[in-house]
């Protein structure tokens, strides 16, 4: 019998043999503390094989494909801790989109004629206009809308992350409005970070948009990316994959060689968290990997031990982080 490690990582790998799967299955049996050992590691294999091969990950899938494994010559009977283990999955994703659309409503402040919408940090929800447009809001995230469209223009404006899927209408261009820029579109979908005090990154998957600054105007082509500087006025124009920054609203972050500092803001935003470290440890560190909503915060520090190796410690929503 092979050692027990190398099974499990050709499980990992996807090449695990029927005989090696049934194998690896008796030893899960052996005691509850394996079972845990093994998707603890798998998971943290899943984030960190990003950086390798860009992998998109669903967690019904993964069940599926070891199902697959299991179902060998000699029918082998998939245990009910197997069921009962890929049900539970189903319930946390399913019961995450649930709150999402129920507990996590965001918060209307009406007046005359705007709407403030509020996400709370930790939070993120999505907002379908009267138009047709569909828009989700991540977390810290505050978005103005009027109560109607009016005039020739559909106006709205953002602090915060949004992901827009645009209704087209050519007669009325679609204008979200950031500190110190705004964006011009009739039909198309994209991504727009703008936090207060950061640069703001907007990234196009669909479409055509007209971005306006007080440096001038840029076009963006999809899988383009523009990041302005809100100290200088620049605004710098990349290629990217856009999967790694809109993943986030389908409940996961992908991050690939991601600086580490912005990677803090984001779990601190996404997790409800302040996180306190001496900027010196993880000064020019990048990190890959993901991250997910279903998961706690402790989960994003095992993977960034496997990274660097760090000390941690957690009470209530702070954390503390030094490098070894």
């Amino acid at each position: 019998m092979e050692n027990i490690d190398q099974i499990k990582a050709k499980y990992f790998d996807g090449e695990a043999t029927e005989t090696e799967m049934q194998e690896l299955l008796d030893w899960i049996k052996q005691a509850p503390e394996n079972e845990k050992e093994l998707f603890q590691e798998k998971d943290i294999w899943d984030a960190t094989a990003l950086n390798n091969n860009q992998r998109q990950f669903d967690e019904e899938k993964e069940y599926q494909r070891f199902n697959t494994h299991l179902q060998s010559k000699q029918k082998i009977v998939i245990p009910n801790w197997i069921k009962v283990a890929a049900m539970l999955v189903v319930a946390l994703v399913a019961g995450w989109f649930i709150r999402g659309e129920i507990n996590q409503t965001p918060n209307f402040n009406s007046s005359a004629e705007i709407k403030e919408i509020v996400v709370p940090k930790g939070q993120t929800s999505q907002v379908f206009l009267a138009d047709g447009t569909r828009i989700w809001l991540n977390s810290d995230t505050k978005m103005e809308v009027p109560a109607t469209f009016t005039g020739k223009t559909r106006e709205v404006s953002l602090q915060g992350e949004a992901f827009f899927d645009v209704a087209k209408d050519k007669k009325h261009p679609f204008i979200v409005k950031t500190k110190k820029q705004t964006i011009e579109v009739l039909g198309t979908s994209f991504n727009l970070r703008a936090y207060n005090g950061e640069n703001i990154q907007t990234t196009l998957n669909e479409g055509r948009i007209k971005l306006n600054s007080e440096k001038g105007e840029v076009i963006l082509a999809p899988n383009q990316q523009s990041i302005l500087d809100m100290a200088t006025g620049k605004l710098a124009v990349k290629k990217v994959n856009t999967n790694f920054y809109d993943s986030w609203k389908e409940g996961r972050y992908e991050f690939v060689n991601e600086n580490l500092f912005e990677v803090f803001k984001l779990v601190e935003r996404w997790y409800d968290v302040e996180i306190s470290y001496n900027s010196s440890d993880f000064k020019d560190m990048y990190f890959s990997g993901v991250i997910r909503r279903n998961k706690s915060v402790l989960h994003f520090l095992q993977l960034l031990d496997l990274s660097v190796s760090i000390d941690y410690k957690i009470d209530g929503d702070k954390i503390s982080i030094k490098k070894q």
